[in-house]
């Protein structure tokens, strides 16, 4: 069975070689900025045309995934995200388009690094901090914490608040800091 990274490092792979672009969020983003978890999908912020989702879909189906170009058309026309599974394990990946300005800027500040032996285009710290205050799940809370106490010393936090003023998370963000800095 594939682990985990040899997934991670083939969609990625797969995804450059392409040039589709693409993020990698979530938890696997808020491992690399140095906040130890455990995840078992790889959630995807990507932008393709027809042809390349009918592309890409092939290939993951020939390498264990179950996986549908309508699947994938129906989430990026609705603004949703749709999952493909790898074989009959939990490893998943979590595929969506780009559905805001936040996205948009997500996929754009992306930075480039070297996972497992590949380039992988990651969410910035930054991205990944705002977007753990968007969704104020536990576990978001969780990794939101844990980026702050990891590297406080180089977010840009000019860009979080005018990021958090844009989506109307400002209170969220301001609330999140003052807990922090009171604990």
């Amino acid at each position: 069975m594939e682990e985990f990274p040899e997934i991670l490092k083939f969609v990625c792979e797969f995804l450059n070689k392409n040039k589709i672009q693409y993020v990698i969020v979530g938890g696997v983003a808020v491992m690399y900025h140095g906040v130890p978890r455990t995840t078992v999908d790889i959630d995807i912020i990507m932008q393709m045309d027809d042809e390349q989702i009918s592309t890409f879909v092939e290939f993951l189906n020939s390498r264990g995934f179950t996986s549908s170009a309508t699947d994938i058309r129906v989430a990026f026309a609705e603004n949703s995200h749709c999952t493909s599974f790898f074989k009959d394990t939990l490893l998943r990946l979590d595929i969506q388009g780009v559905n805001s300005v936040f996205d948009r800027l997500t996929l754009d500040r992306a930075i480039e690094v070297n996972l497992f032996g590949a380039p992988v285009r990651i969410g910035s710290i930054e991205d990944t901090f705002v977007n753990k205050i968007l969704f104020q799940g536990e576990q978001d809370l969780r990794d939101a914490l844990g980026i702050l106490k990891r590297n406080s010393d180089v977010l840009d936090f000019e860009y979080i608040r005018s990021t958090c003023e844009m989506l109307g998370i400002l209170k969220e963000l301001e609330q999140f800091l003052k807990d922090y800095e009171s604990q």
